[in-house]
């Protein structure tokens, strides 16, 4: 077995993918840095770096259930290549041109991510049936090593050459799209992989559902969506659109309250990248916990676990903001698996479009949470308003447990 579940993680599409999340994270958390400079150039509030975040998820996330339509019929290869090159472009723009146009770049940028996301995740969790959520988690996590490093490195750049510094990130990138190219072929679509199946299948017929809870498919058969279905939907929304928006928020403004408070920008980098490692290795053991015990259990754990950490990093001395920011973003990043394949769950024939829809609600509602918390801090103060944002882990915690017991796969 031990032999079998090394031999998964040596598959080179998913090495391919695997690199190139962690390059496109790399660039879209050393833009929280890029942002934070402009936001101070521009003289921006809280409230329009909060807009410009919207706007940067109006591309990542609404665009993400399409490209995963798409990849669900053509295959991912030309999605993952294409999506990180986009990236790569407008982040070399953003580092050399001026003020605004470096804004309107890194809003661009977005669709490669949006791109990327949903066909990455499909290629990941079509590795192995045995090891799903583990293989899954540690394509997460590349992303979210990534999302670590990127305002570490992008920090040292930035101090050491000014915004132009930054351009060292794409270029370094380019080494994954080149794996990419190489590396990664086109599963077949899903629904053939499905139609193949059921050709060999025997019929059996079975009493028809009842119309509450049947719809017709393209085919006309009938598919039948279990009574906790919309359940599960609404549940799962609520708790993506609490965990989503004070994760974002914290990662998005955090680094505008340092560099406020005169934090050099090395250290801001590095303040920033520990949430991201420990969402990182947080989202590993969730998805191993996942393996093994019912998602709905890893969830709350996970949002408890976040409650403390959300809650008093702002008052704590920078060695203990770090320790905290840590645990924050462990915590933090418990559940992201199993909510993406909980999601998945819910369009079996369909994972990368469900991948978009999972990702891209992440995005979308968090960046749209923020924007309400930039709002919120320039009339009550940034400090107040971050620490304010435990109440949301806490809420979520009440709402998950109506999530059903069992583990969906």
């Amino acid at each position: 077995m031990a032999t079998s579940q090394a031999s998964v993680y040596r598959e080179r599409p998913f090495l391919a993918v695997s690199l190139s999340h962690f390059f496109v994270d790399v660039l879209n958390n050393g833009r929280n840095l890029l942002v934070a400079l402009l936001a101070v150039s521009l003289g921006l509030t809280n409230a329009q770096v909060g807009i410009a975040l919207l706007l940067y998820n109006v591309g990542n996330a609404l665009s993400q259930p399409l490209f995963g339509w798409l990849a669900d019929r053509i295959g991912a290869r030309l999605l993952v290549i294409g999506g990180l090159g986009w990236m790569i472009v407008f982040y070399a723009i953003a580092s050399l041109a001026g003020d605004w146009p470096a804004l309107i770049a890194l809003t661009v940028a977005s669709i490669g991510s949006g791109a990327f996301h949903p066909t990455g995740t499909m290629v990941a969790s079509r590795t192995s049936v045995t090891y799903r959520s583990r293989i899954t988690a540690l394509f997460f996590m590349a992303g979210q090593i990534g999302l670590f490093l990127g305002p570490v490195l992008a920090g040292f750049m930035l101090d050491a050459y000014g915004r132009p510094g930054y351009i060292l990130l794409p270029v370094l990138a380019l080494t994954a799209l080149a794996s990419s190219w190489r590396w990664l072929n086109d599963a077949p679509p899903i629904h053939k992989i499905h139609a193949h199946v059921a050709a060999k299948t025997p019929v059996v017929t079975k009493t028809a559902p009842s119309a509450s809870t049947t719809q017709l498919s393209r085919s006309g058969q009938a598919v039948s969506h279990p009574p906790h279905f919309w359940r599960r939907v609404i549940v799962l929304s609520l708790i993506i659109l609490a965990g989503s928006t004070a994760s974002i928020a914290i990662i998005t403004f955090t680094p505008i309250l340092f560099t406020e408070q005169g934090y050099d920008q090395s250290l801001i980098g590095w303040l920033s990248g520990l949430i991201m490692m420990g969402s990182a290795v947080g989202g590993v053991v969730g998805g191993t916990l996942g393996d093994r015990f019912a998602g709905k259990w890893v969830i709350l754990l996970g949002l408890i676990g976040s409650i403390f950490p959300y809650y008093f990093f702002i008052l704590a001395s920078v060695p203990g903001q770090a320790g905290l920011l840590l645990l924050a973003g462990f915590f933090g990043g418990m559940p992201h698996t199993i909510l993406v394949i909980m999601v998945q769950s819910l369009l079996p024939k369909q994972q990368a479009m469900a991948s978009g829809l999972a990702l891209g609600f992440m995005f979308f509602s968090g960046a749209v949470g923020s924007y309400f918390v930039g709002l919120i801090a320039d009339n009550s103060g940034l400090a107040m308003t971050l620490q304010g944002l435990a109440l949301l882990p806490l809420i979520a915690v009440f709402i998950a447990i109506w999530l059903p017991s069992q583990t969906h796969k």
